[in-house]
């Protein structure tokens, strides 16, 4: 059985909301994540037993017959994150989180999903969206820091279809990926160019 459609989608903007330039993206995103976990494990569960009830906590949503996360790896992550959004919005709003963090969290959240239904990544993510998880995990903890400076110059080196053909109106905008800058959109619109980019800083 694959994944719901809503879990899928709520990956997608969580992953656009982490690359877009929008202030503040890191917290939304780390709070974001800890959300679709949640819906993930509760959803797997109320398909494993239909009287799942799905008005329980976080805990008990990972540890649900059907869910079952790992208390020694992924579910005990997972759990001191909610330890920690609940932190960031009910204990001390001035606790904040850093993009290498979300990054971990995001790809925490694809973890959860596959767990629950095998081999989502694999059949069922968009190419846009595996090419986005590539940048995450470069950003991520288990990424390599050297490779980083390479893709974002290989990034504001690349040449943008679109680039140089016509003149902009005075009503227009041209958009041109930088460092770090629309990086959501040419991975959406331009997923070939950003695998290059990716591949000429070796990133796996």
């Amino acid at each position: 059985m694959p994944a719901p459609e809503e879990i899928i989608d709520s990956l997608e903007s969580i992953v656009t909301i982490y690359l877009s330039d929008i202030r503040h993206r890191e917290r939304a995103t780390f709070i974001l994540c800890d959300t679709l976990i949640e819906m993930a494990c509760k959803t797997k569960a109320h398909q494993h037993n239909h009287r799942f009830n799905t008005t329980c906590n976080f805990h008990d949503a990972c540890n649900a017959p059907g869910v079952s996360l790992s208390q020694r790896g992924i579910g005990r992550r997972v759990i001191d994150r909610r330890n920690t959004r609940n932190d960031m919005q009910h204990g001390n709003a001035a606790v904040t989180v850093d993009s290498q963090l979300c990054a971990d969290a995001i790809l925490d959240a694809v973890k959860v999903i596959n767990h629950c239904w095998k081999n989502t990544t694999i059949n069922h993510f968009p190419v846009w969206l595996k090419c986005a998880l590539r940048i995450i995990l470069l950003y991520s903890s288990d990424g390599d820091p050297m490779q980083r400076q390479p893709f974002e110059d290989a990034m504001l080196a690349e040449s943008w279809r679109g680039l140089g053909e016509k003149t902009v109106k005075f009503n227009e905008r041209n958009i041109v990926p930088g460092r770090r800058a629309f990086w959501w959109l040419a991975v959406m619109e331009h997923t070939p160019l950003v695998e290059n980019c990716l591949g000429t800083a070796g990133a796996p």
